[in-house]
């Protein structure tokens, strides 16, 4: 991949959505141009696939996340994998109050061994009034992460301006997402985690480079970009020097289930 190629990508995982008129002026090359170095990318396989997430506070569920130090591949109940060089593995959980998330991570214990880090944001209200259309639009978006409002419109018979209105509700609210899975041992990027209590300033740092993130005032952990190995060890270097108690993690594989 050459420079414009790792714009591309970083524009797409940090949102599966973003409109391709958009890269392309952000970029600066033509609409036909991008499209080309798209389609090249998922022909080549560095694009993997588009992914729906569904947040689970949607069903009205907790999350949480628990590292484990192993090369064993958990196939328990989780709605994300993130595989680390470090043998470190990062795992979303999901139930339905917190006794069902505390059995659900006592048995990924149970075959794991102890959590090296274990977070569990506080519940929080879902920030909107969820009807049948959201819900339409969350199976047909399962099936094509990508679709756009013109063709959800159609689908659904619904108005355009409903469409947009309500997909954009669910994307602000952050009760869906679409990650862009890449392989990440066929391209020269870095997909880095890093966990810290010290959230505000970490953040702040990282900002230009996270790709998405967990945090609460308390702790966070921070997905980000590099376009190099050389990139990436600076950035590190740096957040050591706000929070030498930080946990780093280095990205070979991941995967998020709807």
């Amino acid at each position: 991949m050459d420079l414009v190629d790792k714009k591309i990508v970083f524009s797409l995982l940090r949102d599966g959505r973003v409109p391709q008129r958009k890269i392309a002026m952000d970029v600066g090359i033509s609409a036909q141009a991008l499209n080309y170095r798209i389609n090249r990318l998922i022909e080549e396989k560095v694009i993997k696939r588009f992914t729906l997430h569904v947040n689970p506070a949607l069903r009205g569920q907790l999350s949480a996340f628990a590292a484990f130090k192993t090369d064993v591949d958990y196939q328990g109940d989780v709605f994300s994998k993130i595989k680390c060089l470090e043998e470190v593995n990062l795992y979303g959980f999901s139930g339905n109050d917190m006794d069902d998330l505390q059995v659900k991570l006592s048995d990924a214990s149970s075959k794991l061994g102890e959590p090296v880090m274990q977070y569990i944001p506080p519940g929080r209200p879902i920030g909107m009034n969820v009807n049948s259309s959201d819900l339409e639009i969350i199976e047909l978006l399962k099936k094509d992460p990508r679709m756009s409002v013109t063709d959800i419109s159609s689908s659904l018979d619904i108005p355009y301006m409903t469409a947009k209105r309500r997909l954009n509700l669910l994307l602000k609210n952050h009760l869906i997402g679409v990650i862009t899975e890449l392989d990440l041992s066929g391209g020269d990027v870095v997909l880095y985690s890093i966990f810290s209590r010290s959230v505000n300033r970490v953040a702040e740092f990282l900002s230009p480079q996270i790709v998405f993130s967990i945090a609460d005032q308390r702790a966070g952990v921070f997905t980000c970009f590099s376009e190099n190995l050389r990139n990436a060890k600076e950035s590190i270097s740096r957040v050591r020097e706000i929070d030498r108690t930080a946990d780093v993690m280095i990205l070979y594989d991941y995967q998020f289930f709807s």
